[in-house]
């Protein structure tokens, strides 16, 4: 009995982070929103927690690079994708305007196979030396 009830609790515990996850190294990050919202130069940023206590900023942008030989811009317009910007020959900045679909959308271009990576861009905290 104690196995089901641990099995169901985990479930429960998968699918309230299951929007909230990403692509890192090929194996799937999940975070846990905490409840912390501002605004930075009109763009929104949320906070999460990792699985080790830190805290992530993530803001309406998603980071991808494409594998080498895949023309990466046709592959953004493929997914409906319009507002992106090139900030190398391999990597684009894709703006989304539903910042509810940041996370299934980096993980649908990561899974796409065409892609090396696709993650929210994350906001650092800046700490005092």
């Amino acid at each position: 009995m104690k196995k089901i009830t641990m099995l169901m609790l985990a479930g429960i515990v998968s699918v309230s982070y299951a929007n909230e996850s990403y692509y890192k190294s090929g194996k799937l990050v999940e975070l846990e929103n905490i409840n912390i919202s501002r605004s930075v130069k009109n763009s929104d940023i949320n906070f999460y927690k990792n699985i080790y206590g830190q805290k992530i900023g993530i803001s309406n942008e998603i980071l991808v690079q494409c594998k080498e030989g895949i023309n990466c811009a046709k592959l953004l317009n493929s997914f409906n994708l319009r507002n992106y910007s090139k900030l190398t020959d391999k990597i684009f900045i894709v703006k989304i305007e539903d910042y509810d679909s940041i996370f299934s959308m980096s993980r649908k271009l990561f899974e796409s196979t065409h892609v090396e990576f696709a993650h929210p861009n994350f906001i650092k905290e800046r700490k005092r030396r």
